[in-house]
């Protein structure tokens, strides 16, 4: 699923202090954060660099970026529209600092006191021993092999869909019609789980059956499967408009999987409890439109 795929790529970007954007440390042990303020209450200014331009650090970049080739419009924007929020910036990481002592060669140790479970939310226990999460787990681990049983019955049993299986596709999109046999490349068997069959799509939990399809020596991706197979949902399906469409699986290939396969996947849902919280998980983060309720897709499959 999308939230363990992004933790174990190697190729996502590093992260950066929120204060100064440079890579190597947070925000609450930045180098920068004690002079600029120190600086910012002698001088009243925004900090400068060797050439005397004012440094990109702790506020807005964009109201940078619209005054950069106006030198008057350059001074009005970093001066009205950033002062203010690099002084919010600045103030906040100097205080974090100043109550951990400015050492910032190490990590300070946390107070235990009045802790509450990351997960659950409760004050009886934390989420190392949530008993919630540990059940949870154990649902989704049932869930997934239940769906991941269903799955291969539907798509490689009674389907035949498999590398090397002979489709037709059906072409759409720009200057482009029409139908083509095609030939199975790939199928991302490893990473399909059961929040594949969900009805709506999460924004961290995304699990896509990613099927690709070798059509006139070109590689092309299957699109809206969830039309095409019962077991996988708007959450497994790819929406894109380059992409072609299965009309009918011509010569089956229905290649084995090994049977670990099955019970395999389940280091995705420990990355999940981890990193969301069973509000979350219900109900989506706050910016999502129109969440699915993973906790009920595990439900229905257990």
């Amino acid at each position: 699923m999308k939230i363990h795929e992004n933790q174990n790529n190697p190729h996502r970007s590093k992260s950066t202090c929120a204060y100064c954007r440079t890579e190597g440390h947070n925000q609450y042990q930045c180098p920068h954060v004690k002079g600029d303020w120190e600086n910012f209450l002698s001088k009243w200014k925004i900090p400068v660099d060797e050439n005397g331009l004012p440094i990109k650090r702790g506020y807005n970049q964009v109201a940078w970026a619209r005054g950069i080739g106006n030198e008057d419009a350059l001074t009005i924007n970093i001066y009205n529209n950033c002062f203010a929020s690099w002084f919010r910036s600045c103030r906040k990481a100097y205080i974090t600092q100043k109550q951990r002592g400015f050492n910032l060669d190490h990590k300070v140790k946390r107070a235990t006191v009045n802790r509450s479970c990351g997960f659950c939310g409760s004050k009886n226990h934390t989420r190392r021993n949530c008993p919630t999460m540990d059940q949870f787990l154990k649902d989704c681990y049932k869930a997934n092999e239940n769906w991941r049983r269903a799955a291969y019955k539907e798509l490689v049993e009674i389907h035949g869909l498999s590398v090397g299986a002979c489709v037709l596709v059906e072409k759409s999109g720009w200057n482009e019609s029409g139908t083509e046999t095609g030939i199975i490349t790939s199928i991302n068997w490893n990473t399909v789980n059961v929040l594949s069959a969900g009805d709506k799509q999460s924004s961290f939990a995304h699990s896509p059956l990613e099927i690709n399809v070798l059509v006139n020596g070109e590689n092309k991706g299957l699109k809206e499967l969830d039309e095409s197979f019962k077991t996988i949902g708007k959450n497994g399906a790819i929406s894109r408009y380059w992409g072609v469409k299965l009309k009918k699986i011509i010569t089956h290939s229905p290649t084995p999987l090994p049977p670990e396969w099955i019970t395999s996947y389940k280091e995705s849902f420990e990355t999940l409890v981890k990193k969301k919280t069973l509000e979350q998980l219900k109900n989506g983060m706050a910016s999502d439109y129109s969440a699915p309720n993973i906790v009920s897709v595990i439900n229905a499959w257990k």
